[in-house]
């Protein structure tokens, strides 16, 4: 397990697209800064809890579909051609998706700490700001759910037909610059761009940063959601398996 786990890792991170993407990414998120969150969020410091989870929710959308156009080559017709081979192998398919769905998530995680790389860099230098520890839950919050869900219900949809996770990939990216702003925000930056804008004042002239508990819940919603595609489809392609 361990070997075939390392072996689609290595596929991964020195694929052309990944090592390509995540220049992209840096190069977004680095404009994002510079532009966006520089001039802070709804009349909050760059530096607010609310700026810093607008800047999450504006980056991740590239950093998804990364993980997903990664994804979509195990679903190509060459790739299926070789599951012949893999049917013969030990490991059953539901593992193997499982398997590199733990490798999509150590990409993830590299872009991930890209981002937030970068975006201590901008603080510290723009702004002597060093409380990052304060960024962590909701980062996670942010961050975690949106890998789940999308790696997982892209999966089940390329499982269905190879097209759908290319029209997933382009839903997400446009979705994530909609200007969705209620608690069902995916991504959240437009939630936290306009949520303190509700909020009442506090002394030093911007509201206090909280996380709301129906936005918290939805997270896990699409935490769970992402949960269950997964699974569906690790039966899916174990009836798959079967029949073949």
């Amino acid at each position: 397990m361990s070997k075939i786990f390392y072996y689609e890792l290595k596929r991964m991170l020195l694929n052309k697209v990944f090592l390509t993407m995540l220049l992209v990414n840096g190069l977004f998120a680095w404009f994002i800064l510079s532009t966006d969150i520089i001039r802070g969020i709804a009349y909050t410091a760059p530096f607010s809890g609310w700026s810093y989870c607008t800047y999450l929710g504006k980056t991740l959308p590239l950093a998804m579909v990364t993980i997903l156009l990664l994804l979509s080559t195990y679903y190509s017709r060459k790739q299926k051609q070789l599951e012949v081979l893999t049917l013969v192998t030990p490991v059953t398919a539901a593992r193997q998706m499982l398997l590199r769905t733990a490798a999509a998530g150590v990409c993830f995680v590299l872009i991930f700490l890209l981002i937030t790389v970068l975006g201590a860099f901008f603080y510290s230098v723009f702004f002597r700001y060093t409380d990052f520890a304060v960024f962590l839950l909701p980062s996670l919050l942010i961050a975690l759910p949106c890998f789940l869900f999308l790696t997982g219900l892209g999966q089940l949809l390329a499982s269905l037909h190879q097209s759908m996770i290319y029209v997933l990939m382009l839903i997400s990216f446009i979705s994530g610059y909609c200007g969705n702003r209620t608690v069902f925000d995916l991504f959240g930056a437009g939630y936290f761009a306009s949520y303190p804008l509700t909020l009442p004042v506090g002394a030093d002239g911007e509201p206090d940063f909280t996380l709301n508990t129906i936005f918290c819940a939805v997270r896990l919603l699409y935490l769970a959601a992402g949960v269950a595609c997964l699974y569906f489809t690790t039966v899916l392609l174990a009836r798959k398996s079967r029949k073949a």
